[in-house]
């Protein structure tokens, strides 16, 4: 039975040119030693039933494994459609890694052997993106908050998931609208906001980090610690 059969059968929609990308990846890796491998028609069925129970995965449906129980899925529907997350068995972050499935792909031919957290990913994104990339991310970021806002109030777990995502795919030029996320309730979401400015080297946020320091959770005090020893190093860096 060919991918595309699969799929079907098991009512995932995707766009003809990304089966066949992922048809054509399929059969390049087979019987070779790799770190992720796409999933089977079986292993596609148990984690579409499995994820569907499970509110925060609704709109995701998992396609490669590394067979240690980690995932990497793809989101069918809804402001992320066709990006792709990491599902892992430890602690659940599902923002997009990777813009697309073709973009995962092309960084899995290149570098076959590495592990997931070696794999050079497209989110959170650096000021090297094309016009229509930065054009797709502000859409997708302003799809993310609407849809938070209609659906407020919402899930704990769900509206963290939504501002994991929301954090990683705001670009640069758009940064400053997730300050706010530093004085957030959720000690999560706190620490996430945290790490993306450091991660960034984001100096405008250095006060509001200081001040998270000083009062924040004890997540977010940590994070802001390492935020800004890691802006510091930047700041230096230039110099």
């Amino acid at each position: 039975m060919s991918l595309h059969e699969v799929l079907e059968r098991l009512a995932i929609h995707l766009p003809d040119d990304m089966v066949e990308a992922l048809h054509v990846h399929s059969k390049e890796r087979e019987g070779r030693n790799v770190k992720l491998r796409l999933m089977n028609e079986q292993e596609l069925a148990e984690g579409i039933k499995w994820m569907g129970q499970i509110e925060v995965f609704k709109h995701i449906v998992p396609l490669w494994t590394d067979d240690h129980s980690n995932y990497v899925g793809i989101y069918v529907e809804g402001p992320l459609a066709y990006k792709l997350c990491y599902i892992s068995h430890e602690e659940t972050d599902l923002s997009p890694a990777y813009r697309s499935s073709f973009s995962l792909i092309a960084e899995l031919e290149q570098n076959p052997a590495l592990e997931w957290e070696q794999l050079r990913k497209d989110y959170p994104s650096g000021d090297d993106i094309s016009t229509e990339q930065l054009a797709e991310d502000i859409r997708c970021m302003n799809e993310l908050r609407a849809s938070l806002e209609k659906d407020s109030p919402v899930d704990d777990d769900v509206r963290c998931q939504h501002l994991y995502s929301l954090m990683a795919i705001t670009p640069i030029c758009e940064l400053d609208s997730l300050l706010p996320y530093l004085d957030d309730e959720d000690m999560y979401v706190q620490e996430r906001a945290c790490v993306l400015f450091g991660h960034h080297g984001y100096e405008p946020a250095t006060e509001l980090l200081k001040e998270v320091v000083k009062h924040g959770s004890p997540n977010g005090k940590l994070a802001a610690r390492k935020a800004l020893s890691m802006i510091r190093s930047k700041q230096m860096d230039k110099h």
